[in-house]
C-alpha cells in the first residue's frame, strides 16, 4: 500500500503547457525511483488518446497498461499550478496528480479526488494553498479520518460479499442491481472500503469503482428485509459469477495471410483486433453528425425542465423498444443497461439543478454527462473505465432528442460494406445487421469497449485503434479487413482478394457444420448418447421434424385440435391429423400426450368454469376422468393412427400411482375395443407428488417424460402466466433440478428411461445440466435441434455430471445460470 507524503507535493509551480506539466510530474516520479524515463512518453500518449482532465482544475495524467513494465513502485506526484495551465478546451488544470500504478493500489485515491472535483470552493482553495498538509487532508483515506467509517450501530439485516468479478462492477450489473434496489420500499446501502452509499442509481454504483477483491457489505432495513437481503445477495453472487466473454465454442476464425507484398503507398493499416475474423467488401465511411452545444431557441426554466424530462422519457422508450427486437443476449443486455442509465434519477436531478441556475436543458445535460463520464473513465480498472463511453452514448441519445435530430445513416447502406469510422457508440454497434456490415474498422476504439463486445457477439470482425492513417483511406474498390491479423489492406491484389474470399467461404462452411451434421446423433466426446427429439403442436410441424435432424417426436400437443373452435373434434378428424403426422415422420417414433386443456389453454365450448380450467383445476388426466367422452374419442383415434407408425402414449398431470392405474385401465379398454396394437405408456412428471411416488410409478409406467414448465410452477408455487411472477418460474431453480434428479434416479433403478419435454430441454445450459443429471432424451422445438445436438457433441459426460452436481447445491436459479461446464 502506498502513501502520499508532503515530499510528493510541489507547490507554486509555473508551467507553459500541458506537456510540460506532465513531464514535471514524471520527473518527480523518476526522482523518487518510481519509474523509468520512458514512462513520461507513455503518459503523453495516454493523454493524446483520452484526456485525463477530471474537472474543477484537477487532472490525473498516467501511463497506458502497456507501460506497466516501466514502473518500479506505485507512487503519486502532485503538482500545484496556481495560475493553471490549459488542459482541455480552455479549461485550466491547477492540481496535477501524476500517477504511476503497478496495479490497483491508487483506486482509493481516484475515489477521493471526486470530492475535490465536486467541490468548487475546495478546489479553488487547494489551487492556491501554501500548506501541503491541506492537500493531504483533502485526499486522505477516509479510513484514517475519525467519524468517516460506516456506522457500527446499524439496525437491520446485512451480508458480506467478496466481490470477484474480474470485469469489476460495470454498467450492466450496476443497472440491474439499481433496478432491484428501486423495487424495494425500504432502505438499501452498500458499504465499500468504509464508504456507504444507496445503490439506487447505476452512476452512483459505478462511482465506487468496485473491483475484484473488494469487500461489499450489503445492508437492508425495512419490511421483508430478510427476504430482500437474500435476493440482493443472490444478485451480487450472480454478478460475481457473470459469464466472462469467451468465443463461442467451435467459432470459426480464418487463418489468412496476404500472398503478395503490397505496392508502394498501399501498405496495410495496422490496428488492434477487437473482434476476430476476415471480411472483404467496399468501404463505407460513417460520419457522426456534429451536434450543437447550445439550443437555438431557449425557453424559460419551466420549459427547459419539461424539455429535459420529455427527452429522457423518450430516450428510455426508444431503448426499451430496441430490447424487443430480434437480438442476441449481448445486444439486449446493452439496451437494458442503457435504459437503466438514462432513467438515473441522480443525473436527472443534477441537470435540473443547473437549469434552475440558468443553463438551458442541453447545456445542463451535457455538463452532467461529461462530468460523470470523465470520473468513470479515470478509473484504473480498464473494464470500468470503458463504461464512460456508455454514459456518453446515453447522453448523446438525449442530446439528439433535445435538438430534434433523428438520423439513421445505416439506412443508406444497400450492399454489404466494411464500416469505417472514428469510433462507434455501443448502441450504434448493437443496431448493426450482419447482412449489411461485414466488418468494422475504427480510428479510435478499444477491445474492451461495449461496441467491441457487441461486434464479437454478432460475429462481425472489428479492428480498432488504427489511428490517423485511417483518415487518409481512399480505397476505390473492395478492401480486406483481417481483424485477426490486426490489419486492413486498402488496395489488395487480385490474388489476395481471391484467397481471402476462399478463406471466408471456408469459415461459412464451418459455421454451417452444426446444421450439416444435424442428422448425426448427439454422442458426447466420451461416447455417451442423448436422444434429441422435437416437440410439435401442429400437423404442419411434423414435416419439419425430419429436416431438423430430430430423432423423433418427444411431445405431440394434441390440444391443438381442440383450440380456437366452437366444438370438439370428432374421432375421424383426430385420426387423420395424427396419421398425417405419423406418416410425415417416415418411421421415427412419436409420443402423443393426451388432452391437456386448462390453465393457459382454456376452451370455452366444454361448459367448464374458469375455476375448473385453472392450473389447479381439471388439468390433464383429471379432465379425461371428468369427461370420459372426450378421452375415449381421442384414445380411439390414437390407436387407429398407431397402425401407421411407431407411437407411444403419455398422460399429463398424473399425481399418484392410482391416477396412472386409472389411465392405463381406460386406455386398455379402448385399445381392445378398437383392436389396436399395444403401445408404451408413459407418465408425465409435472406434479411434485409424482416425484415422491416416482419409485412406484417407475414400476408401472414404461417411461417418464418430465414437463418442466408445470413442474416448475407447481414446485415454486408460481403462476408462470402471471406478468409479475413469471420471471420467478425458472426451471433451473435448484428445487426443480433436485426433483428431476430424484425422478431420474428412481426411473433408472427400475430400468426405465426419462425424457424432458419442457422448455428447459431447449435451454442450452438446461440441456447440459439435464444431461449431467442422467436424462436420456431431450425434446424441443425442431429449429433448435441442430444447435443442441452440436452443443452436446462438444461435451463430456463427466464434466456435465460435475456441472449438474454443482447446480444442485446452489440456492436459486440465478446462481445456477451463472455456472459453466469445466473444460
Amino acid at each position: 500500500m502506498f502513501a502520499i507524503t508532503a515530499q510528493d507535493i510541489r507547490l507554486g509551480a509555473y508551467v507553459a503547457s500541458k506537456e510540460a506539466a506532465i513531464r514535471v510530474v514524471a520527473g518527480i516520479l523518476k526522482g523518487e525511483g518510481a519509474i523509468e524515463s520512458g514512462y513520461a512518453e507513455g503518459m503523453l500518449a495516454r493523454e493524446a488518446a483520452a484526456t485525463t482532465y477530471l474537472g474543477n482544475g484537477v487532472a490525473i495524467p498516467h501511463g497506458r497498461p502497456q507501460d506497466a513494465a516501466l514502473i518500479h513502485d506505485t507512487r503519486v506526484a502532485v503538482l500545484q499550478i496556481p495560475e493553471g495551465v490549459e488542459w482541455l478546451d480552455g479549461k485550466r488544470a491547477h492540481l496535477v496528480f501524476g500517477i504511476a500504478a503497478k496495479s490497483d493500489e491508487h483506486i482509493g485515491l481516484l475515489r477521493r479526488l471526486t470530492g475535490i472535483v465536486g467541490d468548487e470552493v475546495l478546489a479553488a482553495r487547494l489551487a492556491h494553498t501554501t500548506d501541503p498538509e491541506e492537500i493531504l487532508a483533502a485526499i486522505a483515506d477516509p479510513a484514517e479520518v475519525p467519524g468517516a467509517e460506516a456506522s457500527d450501530d446499524f439496525e437491520g439485516s446485512e451480508a458480506v460479499i467478496e466481490f470477484s468479478n474480474p470485469r469489476g462492477f460495470h454498467l450492466r450489473p450496476a443497472g440491474k442491481f439499481s433496478r432491484a434496489v428501486k423495487a424495494y420500499g425500504g432502505k438499501v446501502t452498500l458499504v465499500v472500503k468504509r464508504r456507504e452509499i444507496e445503490p439506487d442509481s447505476p452512476s452512483r454504483i459505478l462511482a465506487l469503482g468496485i473491483a475484484a477483491g473488494d469487500t461489499i457489505r450489503l445492508r437492508v432495513q425495512g419490511e421483508h428485509e430478510t427476504d430482500t437481503l437474500s435476493d440482493l445477495a443472490a444478485l451480487l453472487e450472480e454478478i460475481n459469477n457473470e459469464p466472462q466473454e469467451e468465443p463461442e465454442d467451435g467459432a470459426a476464425v480464418p487463418a489468412w495471410a496476404p500472398q503478395e507484398q503490397a505496392g508502394e503507398g498501399h501498405a496495410p493499416l495496422a490496428g488492434t483486433m477487437a473482434a476476430p475474423g476476415l471480411a472483404v467488401a467496399p468501404v463505407w465511411r460513417w460520419v457522426n453528425v456534429e451536434l450543437a452545444e447550445r439550443k437555438t431557441a431557449v425557453g424559460d426554466t419551466a420549459t427547459e425542465l419539461a424539455a429535459l424530462s420529455t427527452a429522457i422519457a423518450t430516450a428510455r422508450k426508444q431503448l426499451l423498444r430496441l430490447t424487443e427486437g430480434n437480438l442476441n443476449p449481448v445486444q439486449r443486455g446493452l439496451f437494458e443497461a442503457h435504459a437503466a442509465l438514462v432513467e438515473d434519477d441522480e443525473m436527472h436531478r443534477a441537470a435540473e439543478a443547473l437549469i434552475r441556475e440558468g443553463d438551458d436543458s442541453l447545456v445542463a445535460w451535457n455538463v452532467v454527462v461529461e462530468e460523470r463520464a470523465r470520473r468513470i473513465e479515470q478509473m484504473d480498472d480498464t473494464h470500468l473505465a470503458q463504461r464512460g463511453i456508455d454514459l456518453r452514448d446515453v447522453g448523446q441519445r438525449v442530446r439528439k432528442i433535445l435538438l430534434g435530430v433523428d438520423l439513421d445513416p445505416l439506412a443508406a447502406i444497400t450492399d454489404p460494406v466494411i464500416l469505417v469510422a472514428d469510433d462507434l457508440e455501443p448502441s450504434q454497434a448493437a443496431q448493426l445487421k450482419v447482412e449489411k456490415i461485414k466488418g468494422i474498422c475504427l480510428k479510435k476504439g478499444s477491445p474492451n469497449a461495449h461496441a467491441a463486445i457487441v461486434s464479437r457477439s454478432l460475429g462481425i470482425p472489428m479492428l480498432v485503434a488504427v489511428g490517423s492513417a485511417l483518415d487518409h483511406l481512399n480505397a476505390t474498390g473492395p478492401v480486406i479487413l483481417d481483424a485477426s491479423g490486426g490489419r486492413l489492406i486498402p488496395e489488395p491484389t487480385a490474388a489476395d482478394l481471391e484467397s481471402a474470399r476462399i478463406a471466408i467461404q471456408q469459415v461459412g462452411v464451418r459455421r454451417d457444420q452444426d446444421r450439416d451434421h444435424r442428422f448425426e446423433p448427439a454422442i458426447l466426446k466420451d461416447g455417451h448418447r442423448v436422444e434429441v427429439v422435437a416437440n410439435i403442436g401442429q400437423t404442419s410441424e411434423a414435416h419439419a421434424v425430419i429436416d431438423s435432424g430430430a430423432e423423433g417426436v418427444g411431445l405431440v400437443r394434441t390440444e391443438f385440435l381442440f383450440l380456437d373452435r366452437s366444438h370438439a373434434p370428432d374421432e375421424e378428424e383426430q385420426y387423420h391429423a395424427l396419421r398425417e403426422m405419423i406418416e410425415a415422420l417416415q418411421g421415427l417414433p412419436m409420443i402423443v400426450r393426451t388432452l391437456d386443456i386448462g390453465g393457459d389453454k382454456p376452451v370455452s365450448y366444454l361448459g367448464l368454469s374458469d375455476h375448473d380450467l385453472s392450473f389447479l383445476g381439471l388439468r390433464g388426466f383429471r379432465l379425461s376422468q371428468a369427461r370420459p367422452d372426450l378421452a375415449v374419442t381421442q384414445l380411439r383415434a390414437i390407436f387407429r393412427a398407431a397402425e401407421h407408425g411407431p407411437v407411444r402414449l403419455m398422460f399429463p398431470m398424473i399425481a399418484t400411482p392410482n391416477d396412472f392405474l386409472r389411465a392405463r385401465e381406460m386406455t386398455e379398454k379402448v385399445r381392445r375395443e378398437v383392436g389396436g396394437r399395444k403401445v408404451e405408456l408413459g407418465v408425465m412428471i409435472e406434479v411434485p407428488s409424482a416425484v415422491t411416488f416416482a419409485p412406484e410409478l417407475a414400476e408401472l409406467a414404461d417411461f417418464f417424460s418430465i414437463g418442466t414448465n408445470d413442474l416448475t410452477q407447481y414446485t415454486l408455487a408460481v403462476d408462470r402466466t402471471h406478468p409479475l411472477l413469471a420471471k420467478r418460474a425458472d426451471s433451473l431453480h435448484p428445487a426443480v433440478l433436485r426433483l428431476i434428479d430424484a425422478t431420474v434416479e428412481a426411473a433408472h433403478e427400475k430400468g426405465k428411461w426419462v425424457g424432458v419435454c419442457g422448455g428447459l430441454a431447449a435451454d442450452p445450459l438446461g440441456a447440459l445440466i439435464l444431461t449431467g443429471l442422467g436424462v436420456d432424451e431431450l425434446s424441443m422445438p425442431p429449429a433448435l435441434v441442430p444447435q443442441i445436438k452440436a452443443l452436446l457433441r462438444r461435451e463430456e459426460l463427466g464434466h456435465l455430471s460435475t456441472l449438474a452436481a454443482k447446480a444442485l447445491r446452489q440456492r436459486d436459479a440465478r446462481a445456477v445460470r451463472a455456472l459453466r461446464p469445466a473444460h
